[in-house]
């Protein structure tokens, strides 16, 4: 989330608010324009609502699987 932040912020002090607005639309199509902009309106002032935040935390950030995340540290011992 922290990089789309940076990316929008970047947008919005060198390109303006509209291409802002594209980017985040690039990266979240499930928003609508209007929340895209409700979004970038809102990041110079501090944080995006935390409703958009959630919706853009579901299609941006990949599920934890606890079972997938296990390593062996150490392997076992060949089966004779």
């Amino acid at each position: 989330m922290d990089d789309l932040h940076d990316e929008v912020r970047e947008a919005l002090a060198g390109h303006g608010r509209v291409h802002a607005v594209r980017i985040v639309r690039q990266r979240l199509p499930v928003l609508s324009p209007a929340q895209a902009l409700r979004y970038v309106s809102a990041l110079p002032h501090g944080d995006a609502p935390a409703d958009l935040v959630a919706l853009a935390a579901e299609e941006l950030v990949e599920p934890f699987d606890e079972v997938l995340a296990v390593r062996t540290i150490r392997p076992g011992a060949p089966e004779r």
